[in-house]
């Protein structure tokens, strides 16, 4: 495990770029069987939202924006992170093994 501090994937908060890397990993497998995994401790997710498809932050790939704002807040809320800090400029590209089509499903 590495020593340094970095926003983790998934909006899990800060950590080692190792955790980070071990979290989008685990996200990535999710994605590929259609079933995300939020971190627990944002609660239930919001049943009504709203039609339109975008990219949701933190690589969860595309959803709802009513889902995307419930994302941005709640990572803000509960570990104080936020889509702009985790991404950083380079977004998840900086992940070895970055998969744009997954990605963008």
């Amino acid at each position: 495990m590495t020593m340094d501090y970095v926003p983790l994937a998934g909006g899990y908060g800060h950590g080692s770029s190792s955790l980070s890397s071990w979290i989008y990993q685990r996200m990535q497998e999710d994605l590929k069987k259609g079933k995300p995994q939020f971190p627990p401790e944002f609660g239930d997710v919001p049943k009504v939202q709203t039609r339109d498809l975008r990219l949701l932050p933190f690589g969860y790939g595309q959803g709802s924006g009513t889902l995307a704002m419930w994302l941005r807040k709640r990572a803000k809320e509960v570990y104080d992170e936020s889509p702009e800090e985790f991404e950083g400029g380079s977004g998840m590209r900086k992940f070895d093994g970055f998969d744009d089509d997954l990605f963008l499903q």
